[in-house]
C-alpha cells in the first residue's frame, strides 16, 4: 500500500525575475497516495541538507504549529499557511473556493505528515510561468500563486497536540469551527 511522502524538488533560482539556470534551490512538498499534492514548503532552500531538516523539524515539531486560513478579498479565494515559532514551515499548494475546503486540506495536510515517507534525492524541474491576473502584480505574489497583497485577510486558529483532530480548528475571534 503506498502512502503519502515528501518528494524535494531541484529547480533553478529566480533573481530580480529572471531565471538563473546556473543557480539552484531545494523545495519540498508533501504528497498523498494518489500523488496530489497536499502542501509544500514555503520557500526554496540553497542545500538538499537544509531542505531535508526542514522537513525533519516539520515532522518531530508539527503538532505546536499554528494554523492560518487566508482569503483573499478580490477573488474570494482560501489558502492556508502552517508556523511554527513565527516562521512559516508549510503552504497549502493551492487555493480554495471554500473555507471548508481550505480546513478539509490542512487536516490531511497535518494528518499525513508525521507518517509520511521521505523520498530521498531530488527531482530537477524547470520554473513554468504562472499567469498572472490584472489586478494581481507580479511583484506582489509569493512563490507558487498564492498572492500577497494587503487584501488578504488571516484569521488565526491554534492547533494543539490533536492537530490532525478538525474539533481544534477554531477562529480565535468568533471560537466558531473553521
Amino acid at each position: 500500500m503506498q502512502q503519502s511522502r515528501f518528494v524535494f524538488l531541484s529547480m533553478p533560482t529566480k533573481s530580480n525575475g529572471q531565471v538563473d539556470e546556473g543557480a539552484e534551490e531545494v523545495l519540498w512538498m508533501l504528497v498523498s497516495p494518489n500523488n496530489r499534492q497536499l502542501g509544500r514548503g514555503e520557500e526554496g532552500w540553497r542545500t538538499y541538507a537544509e531542505c531535508w531538516a526542514a522537513v525533519v523539524r516539520l515532522r518531530d515539531e508539527h503538532r505546536r504549529a499554528d494554523a492560518v486560513a487566508l482569503t483573499d478579498e478580490f477573488t474570494g479565494q482560501w489558502a492556508w499557511r502552517l508556523d511554527l515559532d513565527n516562521e512559516t514551515v508549510a503552504v497549502s499548494s493551492r487555493s480554495y473556493l471554500r473555507a471548508r475546503e481550505c480546513s478539509y486540506n490542512l487536516e490531511r495536510f497535518l494528518a499525513a505528515v508525521p507518517t509520511a515517507e521521505v523520498v530521498e534525492g531530488t527531482r530537477a524541474v524547470r520554473r513554468g510561468r504562472h499567469p498572472v491576473r490584472d489586478h494581481e502584480p507580479a511583484t506582489e505574489r509569493r512563490r507558487g500563486g498564492v498572492p500577497l497583497r494587503s487584501g488578504i485577510s488571516p484569521i488565526r486558529t491554534r492547533l494543539s497536540a490533536g492537530a490532525a483532530d478538525p474539533a481544534h480548528l477554531r477562529d480565535d475571534e468568533t471560537n466558531t469551527r473553521l
